[in-house]
């Protein structure tokens, strides 16, 4: 499928299965330490959008929604622990699986898990100094999008990074190849190509989008949906 003839949101990644194998979720779980890694941008967009923010001696909050298996939660303490920075990181995630796969990992400074999702924050009325996630927007229809990012502005008091996928027949090939060692034995191959066609272009996404949201295309095939601190905030 390529990117003109549309995304396809009514296509179901397996993990989004209650019944899925759960030792084939887990092991997806486990390869997500790698791909994001790899793949997902964080280390820049760590250095570029979130360091900046952070303070020695001023503790920063951060909130990773959808934050499945906790990798990119607890990378990003890392990083800002290893810069000598102050910044508390919270993951949630509604499904159990994934929050006990997350917890099973052990305590690190400066990481904590939740069982929760945005709605239930906005109405208990929590507040982060930054709001990110990784890979959640290509799993929602756009109405659920919208209301992601009208909690997302809700709930962040300075900065919202939600890093996607960008659909394109390339990025379809790619990891059709990339992920074939990887795809007995886990989900990673279906669910990535499921995930690629569930995605937004760039197109798409601009047009969706509310005014004072930009949407920045980066490499590999990515999308990082944006809103807050800097000067690069578009005015639509």
């Amino acid at each position: 499928m390529s990117a003109a003839t549309g995304r396809a949101p009514d296509l179901r990644e397996l993990m989004d299965d209650p019944d899925v194998d759960l030792d084939r979720l887990e092991r997806t779980y486990a390869h997500f330490r790698v791909v994001n890694a790899v793949l997902a941008g964080w280390r820049s967009l760590y250095r570029r959008e979130i360091r900046p923010l952070l303070d020695r001696h001023r503790t920063t909050t951060l909130l990773d929604v959808g934050s499945g298996g906790g990798d990119v939660t607890r990378r990003l303490a890392g990083w800002a622990r290893a810069d000598g920075l102050s910044l508390q990181v919270t993951g949630v995630d509604p499904d159990p699986r994934a929050h006990d796969w997350a917890e099973r990992a052990g305590e690190e400074p400066g990481v904590s898990f939740e069982q929760t999702d945005t709605t239930a924050l906005v109405r208990h009325g929590r507040r982060f100094d930054v709001v990110v996630s990784n890979h959640l927007l290509h799993h929602l229809r756009d109405e659920e999008v919208l209301a992601l990012l009208a909690d997302s502005t809700r709930l962040a008091g300075s900065l919202v990074l939600h890093n996607d996928l960008e659909r394109s027949t390339p990025a379809r090939l790619a990891w059709g190849v990339l992920a074939l060692p990887a795809a007995r034995r886990s989900l990673l191959r279906h669910d990535g190509m499921v995930s690629i066609r569930r995605s937004f272009t760039r197109e798409e996404l601009d047009a969706l989008v509310p005014d004072g949201w930009s949407v920045q295309r980066r490499v590999p095939s990515r999308l990082v949906l944006r809103h807050g601190a800097g000067e690069d905030v578009r005015a639509r």
